[in-house]
């Protein structure tokens, strides 16, 4: 008898809002994602008629579309993965997972995904957030020990459930044409090893502690099955063209009202200095725009 597939499918809503003094934008739309055990990868091309990794399919995983495919030492996702913690000082995990879109017909833009490094427990123990903007700039925040930050209590939580994991990093990457100076992000992760539920949360903050955009990624576990992904391909039809449809509709939407607009240098940097006047719209915020809660912690953008 073979172990069940820890590789999955969330189907859920992704939610952005902004809120500050120049925009007050809120939208969510049904999305699904994919949890991939690194480990799996081999098996699930082999077993699955409608993924194929490294290879043309309805559904695909290309180490190309990550940081790992242009590593100059090779080794593929789970070898980078792996050598990047331990350029941070942070120990392989037993286990990792990548919460990521899936190539759909060969197209796929991720404005964020998720390397999640879990202990032999089952503990959350490190992230690597592997950020893309639309002008072809990526970065990726390592995220372990040094940049956790403290649980705010939840009454809502249910007795002996794992306590949600939370980091905080400086922004380093440029992504929003509207968005610009000096900001924080808070990424807050309720992530069980292969939970039947998964919530990431994106919170992005002014150096005085003002939260002015939150993201918020929202699914239910779903089995990894060729049925269950012509059942995303038939319900989601194209979902990573409508993913990057929605950014530059948004991002229209921000141009409109006035919203000044700014393209990122060559370095991707973050812009400091204030946005000059309004240009044509040409990226948005890969974190999205979700509707912030009180300053506490939890969002994704």
């Amino acid at each position: 008898m073979t172990s069940p597939r820890r590789s999955a499918l969330y189907r859920g809503t992704l939610m952005h809002a902004r809120r500050d003094e120049l925009a007050r934008r809120t939208f969510r739309y049904p999305v699904y994602i994919a949890s991939i055990d690194l480990d799996e990868l081999p098996a699930l091309t082999r077993e699955l008629r409608l993924f194929s990794h490294a290879r043309p399919n309805l559904f695909s995983l290309d180490d190309r579309d990550y940081a790992a495919g242009s590593a100059v030492s090779g080794g593929g996702l789970v070898a980078d993965h792996a050598r990047l913690l331990a350029e941070h000082g942070l120990p392989a995990p037993a286990s990792a997972r990548l919460v990521t879109n899936l190539k759909v017909l060969g197209y796929v833009f991720n404005p964020v995904s998720f390397f999640l490094g879990y202990d032999a427990g089952g503990a959350l123990t490190s992230v690597v957030a592997e950020v893309n903007n639309t002008y072809g700039g990526r970065y990726r925040y390592v995220l372990g020990p040094a940049q956790r930050i403290a649980s705010a209590p939840d009454a809502r939580r249910v007795s002996g459930a794992p306590a949600r994991v939370g980091f905080r990093h400086r922004r380093e990457l440029f992504v929003s044409p509207f968005l610009h100076g000096p900001r924080f992000y808070e990424f807050w992760f309720d992530a069980p090893a292969d939970g039947a539920s998964l919530a990431i949360d994106m919170h992005v903050d002014t150096p005085d502690g003002e939260r002015v955009f939150v993201a918020r990624l929202a699914g239910e576990r779903r089995p990894l099955t060729d049925r269950a992904l012509a059942a995303a391909a038939l319900r989601y039809p194209l979902m990573t063209l409508q993913v990057i449809g929605l950014i530059h509709l948004e991002a229209l939407r921000l141009y409109l009202r006035g919203v000044p607009y700014r393209r990122p240098g060559p370095d991707h940097r973050p812009l400091e200095d204030p946005p000059g006047p309004p240009g044509p719209p040409g990226g948005a915020e890969p974190d999205g725009s979700p509707a912030p809660p009180a300053h506490r912690s939890p969002a994704m953008k």
